[in-house]
């Protein structure tokens, strides 16, 4: 029995899924045949096998994404097309991408995966081995930076930032209050009057009298709480309420004497430019992609119809419509 609403566990997502852009590639001339051409720029066959070949080489990616290695080489083949042209971006806007920005983002995607092992773990298991994760994480901060100047003049109304702020009102809201729960009121009456006038006895009397076994061994400490991980009762009680205060509460737990400890609030103006990133994250992802498929128009991009033809709406290569096209190793147009 608590005062506290159980909630489920989320899973950490690792750092290596927000890598949005695939493995770097450079022109292979002298390989017999072209998997991709993005305008004069060729992704050889070889190129793509060994860029494939070298993912699927971890056990866990072999086993998660080997089991369809057309549909695995396809989405290589992708990744490597739009590296190109959103390097291609990048050169004529003078974005450039310094070893300082590559061992800057690797920190903090090691530090969300806990740690560089884990990240290089995690990033093998899911097709990026560790001899290509800085060129990986050298093209993600390139469509990032190329994000940060298509987003820049995007404006959000201060009615959006109050709705999101509102929304994520719990990370920005929080009280830290002890509780004593014990099921009469006669004994919550006779508690209360205790620890106001000596608050010491606090620990103490939780620890004997309080029917909250997760926390009366902890001098009754809830810790900091936002107002929906409570039962309404003690949440409306303890948020109106003054730090330092003591007060008894009843919810359907029974009879709680609390001390309020403190009241830790974040202005909205303070997280106004988070809010702004996160309202503005489904925009920034459609602006890049709008750009990358402006770019694949203008130059061009050819897939070898053995592996299927280039959808530049998604960034994609799409399968091949019939069997007869896998023998067939000359580039094919560009599908809008």
């Amino acid at each position: 029995m608590s005062v506290v609403r159980t909630r489920s566990a989320r899973v950490a997502v690792a750092a290596v899924a927000a890598l949005a852009v695939g493995l770097g590639t450079s022109a292979c001339t002298s390989s017999p045949g072209a998997a991709a051409l993005v305008g004069d720029d060729r992704i050889s066959v070889a190129t793509l096998q060994g860029v494939v070949n070298r993912a699927l080489a971890d056990p866990q990616a072999e086993q998660q994404l080997g089991q369809d290695r057309a549909k695995f080489t396809r989405e290589q083949l992708g990744r490597l097309i739009n590296n190109v042209l959103v390097g291609r971006i990048a050169a004529r806007d003078g974005i450039t991408v310094s070893k300082a920005d590559v061992d800057q983002q690797l920190a903090q995607f090691a530090q969300s995966a806990g740690g560089e092992k884990q990240l290089e773990q995690q990033a093998a298991a899911s097709g990026v081995p560790v001899k290509d994760l800085r060129t990986f994480i050298r093209y993600y901060v390139m469509q990032q930076k190329i994000a940060d100047r298509l987003i820049a003049d995007v404006t959000v109304s201060d009615a959006d930032l109050q709705a999101a702020y509102q929304k994520n009102i719990d990370q920005f809201d929080q009280v830290n209050s002890q509780h004593i729960l014990v099921a009469s009121k006669k004994l919550a009456d006779s508690i209360l009057a205790q620890v106001k006038a000596k608050p010491s006895l606090f620990a103490a009397l939780a620890k004997r009298y309080s029917i909250d076994t997760g926390s009366k061994t902890k001098a009754g400490n809830l810790g900091f709480q936002a107002a929906s991980t409570l039962v309404k009762p003690f949440a409306d009680a303890i948020f109106a309420a003054k730090p330092g205060t003591y007060l008894e509460v009843h919810s359907q737990f029974g009879w709680h004497v609390v001390h309020v400890i403190a009241h830790r609030t974040t202005p909205l103006a303070a997280v106004a430019d988070q809010l702004k990133a996160q309202i503005l994250q489904p925009k920034r992802q459609q602006l890049v992609q709008q750009a990358l498929a402006a770019e694949g128009r203008k130059e061009g991009v050819h897939v070898s119809p053995r592996y299927g033809t280039w959808n530049s709406a998604n960034g994609t290569v799409v399968a091949p419509s019939s069997k007869g096209d896998l023998s067939s190793p000359a580039p094919s147009p560009a599908s809008s």
